[in-house]
């Protein structure tokens, strides 16, 4: 069941895919017509070309991994795949029609068809996202779902996979690992047998997906669970022992075919971070200038709406555990704390009525350009905590002073936004071992999308 399930939404997603491409290609000519002045001649190049070009981005998107089922933290890799996609499909349709003479009409309409795909095509992806997860908070095409372990480990994976029902995993319930192992009473999902009782359950219960959140099941019935599992089509999952260890600085190799489990350091490609610097410097200069009218209109609102200055500034903790002063609209009355605890809840009374707007539209956070223009801070990137909160990290934590802070990261555009920053470092994890120019274009892309729905960040 759970395969046939996997074939219908990968059929679903290469149709999509090809709509959005083929509809990219239409708005392609429009806004040719829109600075030519008139549609290209519709000659021998151009019509191949339209049919070619679904078939040649689908067959590009399955190099790069886009038609794999993955979980990753907010599925930010595949728009991240999405944009190497796109880009290596332009590369290669340039490289060759370059030499050939199809004129500068079918070479624009790339270019603007490669344009609208970079919108479109992620656009489209989170609207289908959102429909499975829509059916999977309705009950609809979810996995019945088993976890072996009543543990510590498996209360955790419980409650993630409660606290995220667009996943599609309904836990019905647990195997008992041992006499005193069980923590999972208070979540309200039973305990409904031991390890002797795994086909009955299984069968009862119309299983369709089996997570191992226990250590100690012995080799041979993990083996017994994993044959069961395959041979009546169920999903099989184990959580390693090792899962406390961040995962992203983990990597898996093997040695004649045996699995060797190693953990990798922060090692950045040598040129990223270069272009990194010189992108967040144009792109902010280039952002002061365009948004200076609106930053004016901003601080006369900030002015005359309560007593006080116009930005709040205050000492946050960067790269390297250097110290500077991040720079904010005020949002808050002069009366405030300068170090206490950022609210959380709109209604808080230490919020002027225009911080109010100004936080829900992150329109606050504007000023923080001009510390990326001095290289303190980064467009993209972990956000800065207070020095007397740094002074509590654990070693772990202080993983995330090893980068630039930023305006916008992971945790912004993720659905724990409102918790502490401290508490979400599996984000900032995950960021600092993947980051790239391709993952920090699909962190703006995503982050201008939760403003302009209103969700701000």
């Amino acid at each position: 069941m759970g395969r046939h399930r996997r074939k219908s939404l990968l059929y679903r997603l290469v149709l999509w895919d090809l709509l959005a491409i083929y509809t990219s290609f239409f708005l392609g000519l429009f806004l040719y017509k829109k600075f030519i002045g008139r549609f290209p001649q519709i000659n021998f190049p151009t019509i191949p070309l339209l049919f070619f070009a679904g078939p040649y981005f689908i067959f590009i998107f399955k190099s790069v991994g886009l038609y794999k089922k993955k979980m990753g933290i907010l599925n930010i890799l595949e728009t991240v795949a999405i944009f190497k996609g796109i880009f290596i499909g332009f590369g290669i349709a340039i490289f060759f029609l370059l030499p050939i003479s199809v004129g500068r009409d079918i070479q624009l309409i790339v270019l603007f068809t490669t344009f609208f795909m970079l919108i479109l095509i992620p656009q489209e992806r989170l609207l289908i996202r959102k429909w499975i997860q829509n059916l999977h908070k309705s009950g609809i095409d979810i996995h019945n779902t088993l976890i072996i372990g009543t543990g510590g480990i498996a209360h955790k994976l419980a409650m993630r996979l409660q606290k995220m029902p667009k996943l599609g995993f309904k836990v019905v319930g647990f195997i008992q690992g041992s006499t005193s192992d069980s923590t999972v009473d208070d979540l309200g999902i039973p305990v409904l047998g031991r390890m002797s009782d795994i086909k009955k359950i299984i069968e009862q219960q119309e299983i369709d997906s089996v997570f191992v959140a226990y250590a100690n099941l012995s080799y041979e019935q993990l083996l017994y669970l994993m044959n069961l599992c395959d041979k009546k089509n169920i999903s099989f999952k184990f959580v390693p022992y090792i899962y406390s260890f961040p995962l992203d600085y983990i990597t898996i190799d093997n040695i004649e075919g045996m699995p060797i489990v190693g953990l990798k350091k922060y090692n950045p490609k040598s040129f990223y971070p270069k272009v990194k610097t010189l992108f967040d410097f144009i792109v902010s200069a280039i952002a002061i200038i365009l948004l200076f009218p609106l930053g004016v209109g901003i601080a006369l609102l900030v002015k005359f709406n309560s007593p006080g200055g116009i930005f709040f500034s205050q000492t946050r903790v960067g790269h390297n555990g250097k110290l500077f002063k991040i720079l904010k609209f005020r949002t808050m009355y002069i009366t405030t704390n300068k170090y206490e605890y950022s609210p959380w809840d709109s209604c808080d009374k230490r919020i002027t009525p225009v911080g109010r707007f100004l936080r829900k539209t992150s329109l606050d956070e504007l000023p923080q350009l001009i510390n990326v223009l001095r290289g303190e801070m980064s467009l993209v990137g972990p956000r800065p905590e207070m020095p007397f909160i740094v002074e509590k990290y654990s070693e772990l934590h202080k993983e995330r002073l090893k980068v630039k802070p930023g305006i916008t990261g992971l945790w912004q555009v993720g659905e724990h936004r409102n918790e502490p920053i401290h508490q979400n470092i599996e984000y900032d994890l995950f960021y600092i071992e993947n980051q790239s120019f391709l993952l920090d274009l699909a962190i703006l892309l995503r982050t201008f999308i939760s403003i302009f729905s209103k969700k701000g960040v």
